[in-house]
C-alpha cells in the first residue's frame, strides 16, 4: 500500500483535529467540574465579604450620623451655621493679613 501526499495531509490533519478535539474535551470536563467551582467558590466569598464590610462600615456611619459622632457633619453643620450667621450678621469672615495662598 502506497500513500501519496495527499493522503498523507489528510491522515496528520485528521490526528491533529483528533488530538485538539481530545485535549478540549478533557478541559471541559475539568473546568466544568472541578476547576470552575472553585474558582465561583472564591469569587463569592470575597463578594460576600465585601458586601459584609460595606454593610459594616454604612452602619456604623449611619449610627454615628444618629449619635452625632460623625466628623464629617460635624465640621459641614459647622461651616453652614458659620455662613449662616456671616450671612445674616452683614460681616465678612476676618481673615489674617497672611494668607496661606500667598496673598499679603
Amino acid at each position: 500500500m502506497e500513500i501519496n501526499l495527499q493522503q498523507l495531509f489528510w491522515m496528520l490533519f485528521a490526528a491533529a483535529a483528533l488530538s485538539s478535539l481530545m485535549t478540549l474535551t478533557i478541559l471541559h470536563i475539568a473546568f466544568k467540574y472541578r476547576i470552575g467551582p472553585q474558582i465561583e467558590e472564591k469569587v463569592d466569598r470575597r463578594l460576600k465579604s465585601g458586601a459584609h464590610l460595606l454593610e459594616e462600615s454604612i452602619r456604623q456611619r449611619f449610627v454615628d450620623v444618629l449619635n452625632g459622632k460623625s466628623d464629617v457633619i460635624r465640621d459641614r453643620a459647622k461651616g453652614f451655621a458659620r455662613t449662616g450667621i456671616s450671612l445674616l450678621s452683614g460681616k465678612r469672615p476676618i481673615r489674617d493679613e497672611y494668607d496661606d495662598e500667598g496673598d499679603f
